[in-house]
């Protein structure tokens, strides 16, 4: 017993430490495996990876440590910026618990399990592709190891799995496009031997394939059961057991897939054990319904192929391929339809004997089927596709629409009616075409449309009356397409030249293409919510993959549309002549009117197709002339318009988004535009627009009595912050018309309203804008430059309380404004004017300050005043008492001051506008004295130099008085000290005389002096300085950002 109850104990004991193991160790580990996790990803990608949680577990996995990342993301950049590569809900990782513990050399990862993974591939046209995120080995930066040295982690797996795993695959230099949804797979083998077995399982829910616009598979069920045997050091895989299952139909294969290098050696081959018609009927997009087991199909089938060879991208190596098909005796009966399809037979055979896609072969010998009543049957053979595709194919027969409904189902299509008829044979070459060799054109016959109605839930119903193609040697001429698209009507007629450049993928169709409608509802077929042009390109869309537009054509165009409406404009008129292409369009001529605006020009737009279906960049240059044209029809509701212009207040716009996926350049000439109540005549001007950002560019106008030119941008990057630069030269303006017409100006320069006459400005502005397209003035930064030309300014109040306080009656009545220069900065709603000087009938005035956008104001007036003017009002006689005890004090010091011609006063302006508050007070020199201490000064600073010059001149006489007192000291002593000491005295009485005609002098023209000079202030520095930014403004500059939102540029 007692060793039964030890044994008992030390399993307790070893259970106890194995939990407490379980529980500790992650958090052991933890923070090691994060920065392994972090740092061999940062230096093995060229992507944003990312997770939100790393947990740790050995009970998940023992004896292996579990490490799981939950939601992680990894997101493209450069080109694929804000486009996914893969996420998913969680990343588990089976590490080897050893290789974790010792902490040195390399990790172990034993298994990797996927849950509900979304990847998605994308591949533009030009080849690059977001899945290429790998550093190269040269690439990555070496660092010095740590003390906890992981070298890296390395592949041990004995398992993997995905559980509800999404695949896109869209490869635009292809024309490629795979969706696989609710992707479950797992494997298993031990990838730590050089050769041995990996067992998988597959199963996808829904498999959609397509190439070049045709749908071979539509949401088809899929499997796989596969076993592959891999020599890792050969990397060989070799196919052994599988089966793979495409719905209904069963496909094996056989062979080796082998890597080397840049090169995949492919040596498979594939077949269907299966022979009834039933399987494969499944594969075709709709067939495979609920209860297909119950369809009853009849007939057989074959179908095998190969491929052999090696593929190489980089340098368009293809290996050779055949597929072989062969249908007989097939039919085809849905249960709960009325109509079968009979006789169907079907013959094909695909064959590529080397690389040279030119030595493709596809035949088609046979194909028929009779649908209801109607026989149908067609032929179709394809040689040298790359060089000269030659064509042999023929298609006789009806088929009713209306009878193929009946007979298949149109799962999402309401209904569907119409006849197509073909009787036409084609038997020739793309160079026989191209070189008008119509003598070795057999091409004749005719396919027609009529009565087709097709109606869907999303889309407008459409019909097409009558449509006909006519086959000829010359061309294939379309003639009467008649056309209804929901509210759209649509006649055409055309004729394709070169229709064998269809078969080829490095041909172009080109043609004629003439166009007329009364209406065309564009707001019928664009969606009501705008997809962003990012998630446009990361999930394209299975229908828009499933049908590719052609896109190998160059017509020329001649249309012409009564009505296009699109969004809220209504465009009348609408006539276009030029070329299209898929991705350009060249227009020699258009013309519209969208209300009361008319539009002419030309010019090119590119990248269409790209832009359309792509999410691409929208290109051009456009030129537009206009006779008139009305920016508020673009901008909000008329009537809101048509008050506000009336009453000079602003109209409650919105704010209009430029597309970031347009890069356009427009030229333009409009005789007349309008913009809220502003009407430009004469306006030229180049508009670019790229990536959310509108420039105007040295744009000039006639305008509000005078001449304009303007250059700026308007960003909408962020819609909810729309920003603008301006800069803007005015010349000769009307000072009624200006403050009038532009409210923000009432509110930057409140004083324009008391003013007659002319302006001419410049300046420069930037801010944000409100969402009614209206500055925030409190965010406005500026500089500029203000003058007045033959102008009046009256009925102002700041001067009539100036005017009421010095008693002068000149300041109350009409000014005169003549040749007056303002320079004036604007920060943060705050408007702040430069010293400026101006002259009110004989008044001085420098005035400097600046007003708030409440209108408050800080002025200070330096005001030279004649004191004629002066004595009229009640303090004349103050300021005359001021200036005669001045007098009194210099002639108390010996100075003679006349009184002056001119008094000097500072005025301080405060308050508002309309209720303003004034202060003044007797100046000096500089503006901060008292007259008489000024005068003071100035005769003190004058005495201070003559003393000194005094002193210098009394030692200079009285070294001369000694040496001429020397010569006779012999004679006289007691003579000789007496006529020294006159000399002396003499000396001395003389230098004081020329000192104090010195003094005399400067004390009394010192007042004049300071009188002139006072209104004097070098100003030139900060002129020089908004000169220098006008000058150097640039509109395409980004606005620097706030604190707020990051700081710096």
């Amino acid at each position: 017993m007692k060793i039964v109850k030890r044994i008992l104990i030390g399993i307790l004991v070893l259970v106890v430490l194995l939990v407490a193991a379980a529980i500790t160790l992650p958090m052991i580990f933890k923070d090691e495996l994060v920065a392994l996790t972090k740092e061999e990803i940062n230096k093995n990608v060229r992507a944003k990876v990312d997770f939100e949680t790393l947990d740790l577990s050995l009970l998940r996995s023992f004896p292996d440590l579990n490490m799981s990342l939950g939601n992680f993301t990894v997101e493209g950049i450069e080109q694929f910026e804000g486009i996914p590569l893969a996420s998913g809900k969680t990343l588990d990782f089976g590490l080897d618990l050893m290789s974790v513990i010792k902490g040195k050399g390399t990790i172990g990862i034993n298994s990797v399990h996927l849950e509900d993974p979304n990847v998605n591939i994308l591949v533009l046209s030009d080849g690059s592709a977001n899945y290429d995120i790998a550093v190269p080995t040269d690439e990555r930066i070496q660092e010095t190891a740590s003390e906890t040295d992981y070298s890296g982690m390395v592949i041990e797996l004995d398992e993997y799995s995905i559980t509800n795993g999404t695949f896109t695959y869209d490869d635009r230099s292809a024309d490629t496009y795979v969706f696989a949804e609710n992707i479950n797979h797992s494997g298993s083998g031990n990838f730590t031997l050089e050769e041995f077995d990996l067992d998988t399982e597959t199963d996808i829910a829904a498999l959609t394939v397509s190439q070049a616009g045709i749908p071979y598979l539509k949401s088809a069920h899929t499997t796989l059961d596969a076993i592959f045997n891999i020599k890792q050091t050969e990397s060989l895989y070799t196919l052994k057991d599988n089966e793979l299952k495409v719905n209904d139909l069963i496909v094996n294969a056989d062979g080796t897939i082998q890597l080397q290098e840049e090169d995949i050696l492919l040596d498979l081959s594939f077949n269907s054990p299966q022979n009834e018609f039933k399987n494969l009927f499944s594969l075709i997009p709709n067939a495979y319904i609920a209860g297909y087991e119950d369809v009853q199909v009849d007939g057989g089938f074959v179908l095998n192929g190969e491929v052999k060879g090696t593929y190489n991208a980089e340098r368009e190596q293809l290996p050779t391929f055949t597929i072989n098909l062969d249908v007989s005796d097939g039919r085809v009966k849905y249960p709960d339809l009325p109509l079968s399809i009979d006789n169907i037979f079907a013959q094909a055979n695909v064959q590529s004997p080397s690389s040279d896609l030119d030595q493709l072969k596809v035949d088609l010998p046979r194909f028929s089927l009779q649908l209801g009543d109607n026989p149908f049957r067609g032929s179709f053979s394809l040689r040298t596709p790359m060089s000269d595709p030659a064509v042999k194919a023929s298609a006789k027969g009806t088929i009713d629409l209306a009878d193929l409904v009946r007979a298949y189902p149109m799962e999402g299509i309401d209904v569907l009616t119409g006849l197509i008829k073909a009787d036409m044979d084609v038997d020739t070459r793309y160079s026989f075409v191209e070189s008008e060799q119509y003598d070795r054109i057999n091409m004749s016959g005719d396919v027609s449309m009529s009565g087709f109605r097709y109606e869907t839930a999303g889309l407008p119903p459409t019909t097409i009356s009558k449509a006909e193609a006519t086959f000829t040697p010359q061309r294939v001429v379309i003639e009467d397409f008649d056309a209804q698209l929901g509210k759209s009507d649509i006649r055409a007629q055309g004729n394709i030249t070169n229709i064998m450049a269809y078969f080829s993928p490095d041909k172009t169709m080109k043609g004629d293409v003439v166009l007329r409608s009364n209406t065309f509802d564009a707001n019928e077929w664009i969606a009501e919510e705008e997809v962003d042009t990012v998630s446009l390109a990361a999930n394209t869309a299975d229908e828009n993959a499933a049908y590719e537009v052609f896109d190998r054509f160059d017509f020329n165009i001649d249309a012409e549309v009564g009505s296009i409406l699109y969004d809220v404009y209504e465009l009348k008129d609408t006539k276009a002549k030029g070329r299209m292409m898929p991705n350009r369009l060249e227009a020699t001529s258009f013309s519209t009117v969208i209300e009361d605006s008319d539009m002419a020009g030309s010019g090119t737009i590119t990248n269409m197709f790209d832009y359309v279906f792509n999410g691409g960049t929208l290109g051009g240059d456009i030129q537009v002339k206009s006779n008139l044209f009305n920016l508020n029809s673009f901008m909000g509701d008329e009537d809101a318009t048509a008050t506000t212009a009336s009453s000079g207040e602003a109209a409650a716009y919105e704010v209009i988004v430029i597309p970031k996926n347009i890069n356009m350049t427009i030229l333009s000439e409009v005789n007349q535009v309008q913009y809220t109540n502003l009407v430009l005549r004469d306006v030229v001007g180049k508009l670019y627009m790229e990536n959310g950002v509108a420039v105007l560019e040295d744009a000039t106008a006639k305008g509000l009595g005078g001449d304009i030119g303007l250059s700026g941008s308007y960003s909408t990057e962020d819609p909810a912050k729309p920003y603008f630069t301006l800069k803007y030269n005015l010349n000769q303006l009307s000072f009624a018309e200006t403050f009038k017409t532009f409210n923000s100006y009432a509110k930057l320069a409140p004083i324009g309203k008391y003013i007659t006459g002319n302006l001419t400005s410049s300046l420069i502005m930037e801010g944000e804008l409100g969402q009614d397209l209206m500055p925030k003035l409190e965010t406005i930064n500026a500089q500029g430059f203000l003058e007045t030309i033959n102008s009046f300014l009256a009925d102002f109040q700041p001067f009539d309380a100036i005017g009421n306080a010095l008693n002068i009656e000149e300041l109350k009545n009409k000014i005169q404004l003549d040749d007056i220069k303002t320079w004036f900065t604007i920060e943060d709603g705050v408007i702040a004017v430069k010293p400026f000087d101006i002259n009110i009938k004989g008044i001085g005035m420098t005035i400097a300050g600046s007003h708030g956008l409440n209108q408050s104001m800080d002025y200070s007036i330096k005001a030279k005043i004649p004191r004629e003017m002066l004595e009229k009002s009640g303090i004349g006689r103050a300021a005359g008492s001021a200036l005669d005890r001045l007098t009194a004090e210099a002639n108390k010091i010996g100075f003679d001051i006349k009184k002056s011609e001119f008094v000097n006063v500072g005025i301080n302006l405060g308050g508002s506008m309309t209720d303003p508050s004034v202060k003044y007070s007797l100046l000096g020199s500089e503006g901060n004295q008292t007259l008489e201490d000024a005068a003071k000064e100035t005769v003190k600073n004058e005495i201070a130099e003559q003393k000194e010059k005094l002193e210098a001149e009394i030692e200079k006489q009285k070294e001369a008085a000694k040496a001429e007192v020397q010569s006779k000291v012999d004679a006289a002593v007691d003579s000789a000290k007496t006529a020294a000491q006159k000399e002396l005295d003499k000396a001395k009485d003389k230098a004081i005389d020329q000192v104090k005609n010195q003094v005399g002098e400067k004390a009394d023209t010192a007042a004049q002096k300071l009188l002139d000079n006072l209104l004097k202030k070098d100003t030139t520095k900060t002129t020089d300085q908004i000169k220098d930014q006008l000058d150097k403004f640039n509109p395409f500059k980004k606005k620097k950002k706030t604190e707020k939102e990051g700081g710096g540029e």
